[in-house]
């Protein structure tokens, strides 16, 4: 019980410390989900423990975001027809959970070797694009690139989803952001461009 008041206190510091507000942490919610069930596919293509790890990580994220959310609503309502107004927000988030949790439940496929029938990883190989991630070493050639240099590069041609930097994830891309070494980027993009981008790293 102690953990868990502790985890919702540092939850509720980095709330007051950001000035997140409802909207911001819903658009949080959504990019999370979104990249969630993009990584799980792709953990289950390519049977790859490590995006399924990056899976159970972000799950971590959204339960973070999930408890923001709320705490954020229950101050904002200050009476019951404020809370009526507010009960769509919090449906919305529910839902966003929801996909989330579907998700984190392909990853545990993965991770528990649960076998999959052929029928299902070749229907998921159809797919002309995948997601994967991309570590950048400490002496990639990549490091202190631009987003903008590699997505101009047509060897490469691909989208940064996010990048984790540390224990952070960065979900809204800018092309200015410079790449740094021990960045993980989550790229979108056709299954030659990603192989080149890790052969150039």
């Amino acid at each position: 019980m102690g953990e868990e008041k502790y985890e919702v206190d540092e939850i509720i510091k980095e709330l007051v410390e950001t000035g997140k507000g409802v909207k911001e942490i819903l658009k949080e919610m959504k990019n999370v989900s979104e990249l969630m069930v993009d990584l799980a596919y792709s953990a289950i293509l390519f049977n790859n423990d490590e995006l399924a790890e990056e899976v159970k990580e972000l799950e971590e994220e959204m339960n973070k975001l999930r408890y923001q959310i709320e705490i954020r609503t229950m101050v904002a309502a200050r009476d019951p027809k404020d809370a009526g107004k507010l009960e769509g927000i919090l449906r919305i988030a529910a839902a966003a959970e929801r996909m989330s949790n579907a998700a984190d439940s392909m990853a545990d496929i993965v991770l528990r070797d649960i076998g999959l029938h052929p029928v299902v990883r070749d229907a998921l190989k159809e797919a002309e694009e995948v997601v994967d991630r991309v570590i950048i070493g400490k002496d990639s050639k990549l490091a202190k690139k631009t987003v903008e240099d590699l997505r101009k590069n047509a060897k490469y041609g691909m989208d940064i989803i996010s990048i984790k930097r540390g224990k952070n994830w960065i979900f809204k891309v800018d092309d200015s952001e410079k790449i740094n070494a021990g960045d993980t980027l989550i790229v979108s993009g056709f299954k030659e461009n990603v192989k080149a981008l890790r052969e150039a790293n």
